[in-house]
């Protein structure tokens, strides 16, 4: 007789496939959605780049990131239930505002005020809660008045 130890079993591959992917959607918590057309803004006018969680999700004890190409200094942290500063890339203090009205149901909006061409470019909406985390890539498209 065999220990219990050395006992094997196999799973047929018609059922291993479909079980992989229920595992892979159980241990997605959430994705995070933005706009898929660019976003468009003139210079010296406010613009908002919008992202929510799918599904709806409470964010109110999430980190919410506003970064461009480095994830920090970003443009706006929003972290223990504030706007943490001392992350945020200098050429975006005091002009930007992060509108958290809508936050228990997953979704922020980012305010930047006075928006300069320097400005254009693709910015990326994160949400992290404990080791689940997922961003959405949005584009701003800054036009100078001529």
């Amino acid at each position: 007789m065999e220990p219990a130890a050395s006992l094997h079993f196999s799973l047929p591959a018609s059922l291993l496939l479909p079980l992989l992917s229920l595992l892979a959607l159980v241990s997605a918590q959430f994705t995070v959605q933005g706009p898929a057309d660019p976003i468009l803004a003139m210079v010296g006018e406010n613009t908002t780049l919008h992202c929510h969680l799918s599904p709806e999700k409470n964010a109110e004890d999430m980190e919410v990131r506003w970064f461009r190409s480095q994830f920090s200094p970003a443009v706006l942290v929003y972290k223990g239930g504030r706007e943490r500063t001392e992350e945020q890339m200098e050429e975006y203090r005091g002009r930007t505002t992060l509108v958290s009205k809508d936050i228990s149901r997953g979704r922020v909006v980012l305010v930047i005020y006075n928006v300069t061409a320097q400005e254009n470019g693709t910015y990326r909406c994160y949400f992290q809660e404990g080791r689940s985390y997922d961003e959405a890539i949005m584009h701003l498209k800054v036009a100078v008045y001529s």
